[in-house]
């Protein structure tokens, strides 16, 4: 990694750093991480460095396995990653529940907008923006709640689902995508809770199927730990 300068607080630099290293798979899932080696690569004191990985670990990004042993990168496993998008269904049928009855027309205006950005930029085969721009949506629902606690548990949860794609080999079916999140809005025009809870989750649990068809790498992924009855509750293969 590079030696940090300029006028940004230390542990902020390091937090971006690491955390876009392991999401980029840079670091590896069960990659150990020698603090001592970082703090001399990155010329800076093992403070920081450690702010940065406890805030990471706090996020499910890095794991200590034990209070004797250092801390690494979080493993990923087929397992979790259905725990992962069970919880993501659960909070963001939730959210779009709630919004349902609290959205104004001004964040409806704000959420059709981004949709439409999606569309115009898978349009012109621009991918590389609509990662952010499905981030925005999804959080842009959970905000309408007036809930912070269920946008920063829906934050946490797209987090940890951009850390699995690192070991998902699978073209995202943004179309698709931008067609499902049109059936949310839909349902949040109309303040619909019953529908708008449907939408969310069937949208969290097609995409999981999308992630589950596709070719995992057991390089990145455990693949041997996955448990069926899990499975049968999330989608069906």
């Amino acid at each position: 990694m590079e030696r940090l300068d300029g006028f940004q607080t230390k542990a902020e630099v390091v937090y971006d750093r690491l955390r876009t290293a392991i999401l980029s798979g840079e670091l590896r899932p069960g990659e150990r991480l020698n603090i001592d080696a970082m703090a001399r690569s990155l010329g800076i004191s093992k403070i920081p460095l450690r702010e940065a990985v406890q805030r990471l670990t706090g996020q499910g990004l890095i794991v200590q396995p034990n209070p004797h042993a250092g801390v690494q990168v979080a493993p990923l496993s087929l397992r979790e990653m259905r725990g992962v998008y069970l919880a993501r269904g659960a909070m963001e049928g939730l959210a779009a529940r709630v919004a349902a009855t609290t959205v104004s027309s001004a964040e409806l205006d704000e959420l059709t907008e981004l949709n439409e950005q999606m569309r115009f930029q898978l349009e012109r085969g621009r991918l590389t923006a609509l990662s952010e721009l499905n981030r925005r949506f999804h959080t842009g629902i959970a905000t309408a709640t007036r809930y912070a606690t269920l946008r920063e548990m829906t934050d946490l949860a797209l987090l940890r689902v951009q850390h699995y794609r690192i070991g998902v080999r699978v073209d995202p079916a943004w179309g698709q995508v931008v067609t499902e999140h049109a059936a949310i809005l839909d349902a949040l025009r109309r303040h619909d809770p019953d529908d708008a809870e449907r939408a969310a989750r069937d949208h969290v649990e097609w995409q999981l199927g999308v992630e589950l068809r596709a070719h995992l790498d057991p390089d990145l992924i455990n693949l041997d730990d996955d448990h069926p009855s899990v499975a049968n509750q999330v989608v069906e293969e």
